[in-house]
């Protein structure tokens, strides 16, 4: 099953429909907030599966703007894998990276609050979570979108849920260990086939606000 959230295009991760569209007041002026849901299709069916939590691993996805204007970022969605029962559940982290011009790499953090999902089920489910009132940009660089496996307290083995993985003809993933800010790379790829690359599968929501036409 494919979210309404999961668009490919050939150039980027930006559907170019746009949905959604509510009146909002501002300064007394009347808006249209505008809404933009974009991420990468379901083309195989595999993923990260578990990981030892005390390893920090953290891995995301990049969405590039082409908007042509900032935005704000209202909701992240989350594809889960169908997770083994011997795993134990762990806390997933959900952090907002901006992009670093020069490097091309994840940078500053932009969310300045924790966001935290905890996981209720082992089984396979796609998770929308509500970001809107952290209030965070959505910068013209574009942003890295990454999920971080918690350790679980008192428990090393194996933990979920795992998060599920698509081909793109982008590198778009970066993963790192131990919460270091040296080790962010994009060099994840399973794909076999030329011309395509192993991401992990996220969406995201972005809204802008514009001036209402009469």
């Amino acid at each position: 099953m494919i979210s309404i959230r999961s668009q490919e295009t050939k150039r980027d991760t930006f559907p170019e429909k746009i949905t959604d569209i509510e009146r909002v007041t501002i300064n007394d002026k009347d808006y249209e907030k505008i809404n933009y849901s974009f991420g990468l299709k379901k083309v195989i069916n595999y993923g990260f599966g578990s990981g030892t939590a005390n390893s920090s691993f953290e891995i995301g996805l990049r969405f590039n703007n082409n908007l042509g204007q900032k935005g704000r970022i209202s909701n992240i969605t989350l594809f889960l894998l169908k997770t083994k029962k011997e795993c134990k559940l762990a806390d997933l982290e959900i952090n907002i990276y901006k992009i670093d011009t020069l490097t091309n790499k994840p940078s500053q953090r932009l969310n300045k609050e924790q966001i935290i999902y905890t996981p209720t089920t082992w089984k396979a489910n796609n998770v929308d979570i509500d970001v809107t009132k952290y209030n965070i940009s959505f910068p013209e660089e574009g942003v890295v979108i990454t999920v971080k496996w918690l350790p679980v307290k008192g428990y090393y083995g194996y933990v979920g849920p795992g998060i599920r993985f698509t081909n793109y003809t982008e590198r778009l993933t970066y993963t790192r260990y131990n919460n270091d800010d040296s080790k962010w790379g994009n060099n994840i790829n399973f794909s076999k086939k030329n011309g395509l690359y192993t991401n992990v599968m996220m969406g995201l929501d972005v809204y802008v606000k514009k001036k209402r036409s009469e």
